[in-house]
């Protein structure tokens, strides 16, 4: 039984839409973070502060892209592949 297979690779539509839908995630984090979170400390001024919550909101934006898209992608060729066993009624 031949079955012929597609290979989008990281052409994949599902895998473009996930990477648009985190990369709004990131923006609104990044937007939140500057509204929220960005202020003037006794020992940070305004611009550390910005510069730290800009390396937080893009660091974690892009550690959770990759885990998301590696298991994207590991579902999209699975290394197992169930074994049936012929049951005799």
């Amino acid at each position: 039984m031949a079955v012929d297979l597609y290979c989008a690779g990281f052409m994949n539509q599902g895998l473009i839409t996930g990477t648009i839908v985190w990369a709004v995630v990131g923006f609104i984090a990044y937007t939140l973070a500057k509204k929220y979170f960005v202020k003037e400390y006794p020992k940070v001024t305004l611009e550390e502060s910005e510069q730290l919550a800009t390396v937080v909101v893009w660091t974690s934006t892009i550690c959770m892209w990759l885990f998301w898209s590696f298991v994207y992608m590991h579902q999209m060729v699975p290394l197992m592949y169930p074994i049936h066993d012929k049951v005799s009624a």
